[in-house]
């Protein structure tokens, strides 16, 4: 019974379904086309409109200008901003080669020489029965007052004694004569005894760097070997480099107001009468031979 049943209902389904395709294809003959009921696209003319292109937009950057006195940044080059050793909020516009110069050390290269051993061998007056008992006529580098001394002499405030000195007598090629005086003495200081010859400038270890300013004539800095810290007006620096064969020297500056470290390098703006040993002779032409008057070589 129960497949008598479904093959009813399926075939009642069949029936439904035919009839409903039969109703659907009738109403679409009955319905007029589009084209009868709008009639053809010649039939209504139309007028082209054509697309709006946009605008070319060119973008362009304006030249950089203060916002405030001092303060000058773009949108890629940021200020230093900070708060300064006494608390107070500080600005500092970026820099460059167009807007504003990195501050000079404020400093010059005055002289650069190497160190005069302490007693030079200024002049003498000679005595030809016995050279030894010539008076010598020394200066002391350090207080800059001449002593007078004969051999055996002892100087305690100088602190050396005279031990020997002599005077060779000789010819150049030319047969001209010529004389060659030296002087030993025992420097008590170091222990060691010291030769200073006539006319010559004895040059001992270690240099000396002056520096000075134009902005301040009280400045007057003397160092005498490297890495050397000290301090002017513009900040604190330190000398790391000194260079006797080109004279020049390197200074570095911590520069607070931008955070960072600048070198400089300082060449000897004048020639000095040290000049000549700067160039790394052991001894050189005494500086005092231009004052002729300074020098004495009288025989008795």
């Amino acid at each position: 019974m129960n497949k008598i049943y479904d093959k009813l209902l399926l075939a009642l389904a069949v029936l439904i379904l035919l009839a409903g395709i039969g109703f659907y294809l009738m109403k679409s003959s009955a319905m007029p086309s589009a084209q009868l009921q709008f009639g053809q696209p010649e039939d209504f003319p139309y007028d082209v409109i054509p697309v709006r292109q946009p605008p070319e937009i060119v973008a362009t950057w304006p030249e950089v200008t203060e916002q405030a006195p001092g303060e000058l940044y773009d949108v890629f080059t940021p200020p230093k901003i900070y708060i300064d050793d006494d608390g107070t909020f500080k600005f500092k516009p970026p820099y460059s080669d167009d807007v504003e110069a990195k501050q000079p050390i404020g400093v010059y290269l005055a002289d650069l020489r190497r160190n005069a051993y302490r007693i030079q061998l200024e002049g003498y007056i000679d005595d030809r029965s016995d050279a030894s008992l010539s008076l010598l006529l020394l200066f002391n580098e350090e207080t800059g007052k001449q002593i007078r001394v004969r051999v055996g002499d002892e100087k305690d405030d100088a602190e050396f004694k005279l031990l020997h000195f002599g005077i060779d007598r000789l010819r150049d090629d030319d047969g001209n004569p010529y004389k060659v005086a030296k002087a030993t003495l025992l420097d008590q200081r170091i222990g060691e005894e010291v030769v200073l010859t006539h006319g010559e400038r004895l040059i001992a270890e270690g240099v000396t760097v002056v520096l000075r300013s134009d902005e301040d004539p009280t400045v007057n800095i003397e160092l005498k070997e490297v890495p050397a810290d000290f301090e002017i007006a513009t900040g604190e620096c330190v000398l790391q480099e000194i260079n006797l064969d080109e004279s020049y020297v390197i200074v570095e500056r911590i520069d607070y107001d931008l955070l960072e470290f600048e070198t400089e390098t300082l060449y000897l703006r004048k020639a000095t009468e040290a000049a000549p040993a700067a160039l790394g002779t052991a001894t050189e032409a005494f500086p005092r031979a231009k004052e002729e008057s300074q020098f004495f070589d009288f025989t008795l």
